[in-house]
């Protein structure tokens, strides 16, 4: 497809995943950045990005779904249900909401086609229609599930310690992201992967 637009193959694999969660979003821009090291990053991208909005003035903004899996981060056109952006869950490396409008998100992909000695990352940013910490808290479970798949134990004891839904996913309440906000502990305690 010339817009870099792809069918949705991937159904298959969303089938099998315990997670799938979609947010809707819109999409405000990407850009290169030099590093994953901080946080720090994501929150410089999100200035550049929302200046240069502001000084093309470029008000309309793209709206797309979000669907975290315990594999990929997608963004899908609503109306056509056509994935327009897939990442790897392994790929993205720092992911965080604003400290000031939380319903600012941005996260930071590894490029997969970079070296590994010569790491290429773009930084995305998105404003969501609720709290940024609920997209966030999606991709900390997702990244942690696709973690402990790779050991039977640590997916057992995950799968312990978050309710299920009738059909084996996992169930992601509001109620529950704010009990976890005020223990500061499970996925989205620590997002540096």
């Amino acid at each position: 497809d010339p817009f870099g637009e792809s069918e949705d193959i991937e159904k298959t694999d969303e089938e099998g995943s315990l997670l799938q969660q979609m947010l809707l979003v819109n999409f405000l821009g990407s850009m290169a950045v030099k590093s994953d090291s901080s946080i720090q990053v994501i929150y410089e991208a999100m200035r550049q990005v929302l200046a240069a909005r502001a000084i093309h003035n470029i008000f309309r903004t793209t709206e797309s779904h979000l669907m975290v899996t315990s594999k990929t981060l997608r963004l899908i056109d609503p109306q056509t249900q056509v994935t327009r952006q897939s990442f790897d869950l392994e790929n993205i490396t720092q992911f965080t909401a604003h400290q000031d409008n939380k319903r600012l998100v941005g996260f930071v992909v590894q490029v997969p086609e970079s070296l590994e000695e010569d790491k290429s990352f773009s930084a995305y940013v998105l404003e969501s229609n609720t709290d940024g910490e609920k997209i966030c808290y999606a991709i900390s479970l997702g990244k942690e599930l696709t973690h402990a798949q790779k050991d039977p134990e640590a997916l057992a004891k995950l799968m312990t310690s978050i309710p299920l839904t009738n059909d084996g996913k996992f169930m992601l309440l509001n109620d529950q992201l704010e009990n976890r906000e005020d223990t500061k502990e499970g996925p989205d305690a620590d997002r540096k992967s």
